[in-house]
């Protein structure tokens, strides 16, 4: 194929030990092969191998991909093919669900990944009036009483990007349909409009209690698959409070330092680090009495073969393939609830 009708990017990588960016270009395939060009010498870095963890999906202007446990992030198309193809699918929506979804939130997430949309952001957020502004010059607030909920307690938003022109309306169709329309408001702009030139995590700061409280993490398969809409229904089920949700993506030294306590005692350590880094985790401050206990029991073994025998009630029973891809993290001890709540959901940000 013509170089200039192949899907191309300008990358970089943050070098942990100079601390240097390293620019790279991406030639991306469509059966999932990569090649990884070195941009100031144009010499090649990696011949054209099969990545199964670059997907078309994931290319996009600002996303990341794991090459090797190299997370590297997409700065800009590198030729105008490239950019034909990222105009075309740039188009983004916002679904936000208010205070009054709450109950729903995890059957309303699932109706959003289910209606031919892409989730790539997906957080728990306290709204302030200047937000609010904003939502209301997009047409997504009506009336006063919407402003009035919005303010008295946490929301949850939902970026989607649009697959096509009237993806947006089939959304709205299917949550109408679904009787969940009342609670969710939707503006046709990204997350980005609210502040622009500053981080989402600026914008919006975490809802994370820090308090009384255990660590979940949906792992990248569940997120990829847009299953995480029935995670999310069955731990609101169960009768736990979700007080912070944030969709991250781990650099292989933040998912070491997080699993620390795992190194030399669960096997294929390093193997799960890998997958953990391979692109976003959905991760959530669960709370409640005596949750750290609670919560994994909810989850189950963490051998998915073992949970299936003994509580195939569970999670991982349910959502799991096997140790690598058991579906999600949580917390084993009590007293490491808060920390790595707070690893995730403060020092992360900051």
């Amino acid at each position: 194929m013509d170089e200039e009708q192949q899907l191309a990017f300008f990358l970089e990588w943050d070098d942990p030990q100079s601390g240097l960016k390293k620019g790279y270009i991406m030639h991306y395939h469509g059966d999932n092969t990569v090649e990884l060009v070195e941009r100031k010498t144009r010499k090649i870095f990696l011949k054209r191998i099969r990545i199964p963890t670059v997907n078309l999906d994931d290319l996009y202007v600002g996303g990341s991909v794991t090459v090797y446990s190299r997370q590297l992030t997409i700065m800009e198309s590198a030729n105008e093919f490239t950019q034909k193809m990222l105009q075309q699918r740039e188009d983004k929506a916002l679904f936000v669900i208010t205070p009054n979804g709450y109950a729903q939130m995890g059957r309303i997430v699932q109706l959003i990944e289910q209606s031919g949309v892409s989730v790539r952001d997906l957080r728990m957020v306290q709204l302030q009036k200047s937000h609010l502004a904003t939502l209301q010059t997009a047409g997504a607030i009506t009336d006063s009483n919407h402003q009035q909920l919005l303010l008295r307690d946490v929301s949850v938003l939902v970026e989607v990007r649009l697959s096509s022109a009237g993806a947006i309306e089939d959304a709205k169709m299917t949550l109408a349909s679904a009787g969940v329309d009342d609670a969710v408001l939707v503006a046709p702009h990204g997350l980005e409009t609210f502040s622009p030139g500053r981080t989402v995590d600026d914008i919006f700061p975490t809802t994370a209690v820090l308090d009384n409280c255990t660590l979940c993490l949906i792992r990248p398969r569940i997120v990829r698959e847009a299953r995480v809409g029935e995670i999310l229904d069955a731990i609101v089920a169960a009768g736990f409070e979700l007080s912070a949700l944030k969709l991250v993506h781990l650099q292989m030294n933040e998912a070491d330092e997080l699993f620390q306590i795992y190194k030399g005692v669960v096997r294929q350590y390093h193997e799960i680090l890998k997958y953990m880094c391979s692109s976003p985790c959905l991760a959530l401050e669960v709370r409640g009495e005596d949750v750290a206990r609670r919560f994994r029991e909810l989850c189950g073994p963490f051998d998915v073969q073992v949970a299936k025998t003994l509580r195939p009630d569970s999670l991982r029973a349910k959502f799991g393939r096997s140790t690598i891809y058991n579906a999600l993290h949580c917390t084993d001890c009590p007293e490491d609830g808060v920390l790595e709540c707070q690893f995730i959901f403060r020092s992360l940000s900051s």
